[in-house]
This record gives structure tokens, sequence and C-alpha cells, in this order.
């Protein structure tokens, strides 16, 4: 077969624009410092990428459910132990009323404050969080106890909160008001509390140390809710953990993946540099009539 001076320069040519072609991927990759800009120059990596940048962002999503979790938890407890308080200075306050000695004007006042502490503890049911409010089962947007003088009374619901924290994973973060109002008790809160009233405006104080049971009940009640609130925390801060580190090795995973190694690109582009500059040589010296003819 005789090879032509055409023939020789088509194929100079082409390789020279190949040469060329990776010397400008070479120099694009290192001016953006990624190791593909488009699907096309690796698709495995490029598939890879997508997926880990989806997975992040995925993740970011449950790191917000979480701390959303966190606050709403938190919150919860806090409420919780202002519950505890009240429900202790009722005991202390039935336990004195119980005491025969009593006037009538001291058992009054013992009545008023029991009554404050009714209309304390509405308000605490009514503790909300980011605009929801957190003992109102799935009924967040509306105040979920009242006190009407003597009953404390509780519009929400018993149904469960929960939030997704990691892929098929979803944990329940709310305490209902039901849950406070002691529905596996004797008797519910807002029942001892009317009862506590009640009793005050007699003069039988058997009745009053009567009440000193269920409202230690009731105590043990709304410690053990508070148990399950520290529970859920603790399992919360370490879902966040676990996140936080899920996402740092994702990120540490997709920088391997996109990010160049920047000495072995410089090295790269150099020696393509260098052969660039080879084949022009060459192909000077070997093609120079049809070179001189082609670069006119």
């Amino acid at each position: 077969m005789r090879v032509t001076n055409g023939m020789l320069l088509k194929n100079y040519t082409r390789n020279l624009h190949k040469n060329l072609d990776k010397m400008s991927k070479y120099q694009n990759q290192l001016s953006s410092g990624k190791e593909i800009r488009r699907p096309s120059d690796d698709p495995f990596l490029a598939t890879r990428s997508m997926a880990l940048h989806t997975n992040i962002d995925k993740n970011e999503q449950y790191k917000r459910n979480i701390e959303d979790s966190i606050g709403w938890i938190d919150t919860t407890d806090s409420a919780m132990q202002g519950v505890t308080d009240i429900m202790q200075r009722v005991r202390e306050l039935t336990a004195y009323g119980a005491n025969g000695s009593l006037s009538d004007t001291d058992r009054q006042a013992l009545k008023e404050e029991v009554k404050q502490l009714g209309d304390q503890l509405a308000q605490i049911g009514n503790t909300n969080f980011d605009g929801r409010y957190i003992f109102g089962g799935q009924e967040t947007t509306k105040p979920p106890f009242t006190f009407d003088d003597t009953e404390l009374k509780y519009d929400g619901d018993d149904n469960k909160l929960t939030r997704e924290i990691s892929p098929n994973v979803t944990m329940e973060i709310n305490i209902t008001g039901k849950s406070i109002m002691g529905k596996d008790t004797s008797q519910t809160l807002s029942q001892t509390l009317k009862s506590v009233i009640e009793k005050m405006d007699s003069n039988k104080t058997e009745d009053l140390s009567n009440l000193l049971g269920d409202i230690d009940e009731h105590i043990d009640n709304i410690l053990k809710e508070r148990a399950k609130v520290g529970a859920k925390s603790n399992r919360m801060k370490a879902a966040l953990n676990k996140n936080e580190a899920g996402t740092l090795n994702m990120t540490e995973f997709l920088s391997k993946t996109e990010d160049i190694d920047v000495a072995e690109k410089v090295m790269q582009y150099k020696n393509m540099e260098n052969v660039y500059r080879s084949s022009l040589q060459t192909g000077g010296k070997i093609l120079q009539p049809s070179l001189l003819d082609f670069l006119r």
C-alpha cells in the first residue's frame, strides 16, 4: 500500500487534535478542580457522583428532622419538669389541708392556690414549639388544655407524631396530654385536681388524706412519661451523631470522586504539553512541504 503525504498529514492532524483535546481536558480540570465537568467525561464517576449528592441531600434533610425533634423533645422535657413541680406543690397543699386544725379562711386560701396551680397546669399543657402545641397529639394548631376554675380539660387527641431520622427509620417524638392526664391511672389528673378543690371546702380531712395516694400516682406517672422523653432525647442525639458521621464520610468520598489531585493533574498536563510540542516538532520534520502547505 502506497502511503501518500495526504494520508500522513491526515493521521498527523488527527493525533495532534487528540493531544490538544487531552491538554484542554487537563487544563479544564485544573481550573475547575473537578475530575469531570459533564457525565460524558466519565459515565461511571458521574453516576457515582450524582448518587452521592442525592444521598448527602437526603442526609441533610434527616439532620433537619433530627434537630427539629431534639428541640421538640427538649421543650417537652422542660414542660414536664414544670408539671412535676406543680403536682408536688399540690401534694404539699393537700397534706396541709388535711390538718384538722385549719380555719375555713386558711382552707379557702389553700383552695385558691390549688386553682391557680390548675391554671398553671393548663398553661404548661399549652406549651408550643415553633408554633406547634407539643401535647395535643396530632392536633398541633390549637391549645389542647383549658381550666375552668375547678376542672382541667384536654381537647387534643392521643395520636403520635413521628419523624423520619434515617432511611426507613421513624421515631415518635411526642407525649400526648392524655398520657400526662393519666390514662392508665385509677383516675385522671383532672378528676384528682377537681376532688382536691372540692374537698378543701369541707372539714373532712380524711377525704383529703385519701387523695394523697392519687396525687402520688400522678407524680409517678409524670416521672415515668418524662423518663420516656429522656430516652427519646438520647436516641435522637445518637442519631444526630450517626447522621453527621455519615454525611462526613459521604462528603469525603464525594471529594475523592470529584476532586482532582492537583499535583498529579499538573504533572499530567505538563507531560501532555511536552507530547504536544514534540508532535509539532516531529510533524514539522517529517512533513515539511505538506505542513507548510497546510499552514498556508
